[in-house]
């Protein structure tokens, strides 16, 4: 499954990176990826289902799942949308980022 890196609009100059994985083992080899996990207090990769996915109960290529970063801040969870994910997030045994906020 196909894993796109996000910058958000405001960044610009960065190249694109794009990873071919196929478990969460991969997945969390990747070095950008790894980077977030250094975070203090990180919660760990999670997956927001893509809602054209949720609303038609089918998977659908062009709505990728979104790839979380969750952090715990006091009594807060932080999330921020990293990555892209081009198949079933779930799949990879990441849990649904829902779950956690």
């Amino acid at each position: 499954m196909k894993i796109q890196r996000r910058y958000p609009n405001y960044f610009s100059g960065f190249e694109e990176t794009e990873h071919e994985v196929s478990s969460k083992e991969e997945l969390l080899q990747i070095d950008w990826i790894e980077e977030l996990l250094k975070i203090p207090n990180h919660m760990g990769m999670f997956y927001s289902p893509s809602t054209l996915r949720v609303k038609y109960s089918q998977p659908i290529e062009t709505a990728p799942d979104l790839l979380m970063s969750l952090t715990k801040r006091d009594d807060k969870v932080t999330y921020f949308v990293v990555g892209y994910i081009y198949g079933d997030g779930s799949e990879l045994g990441l849990e649904d980022y829902n779950n956690f906020i």
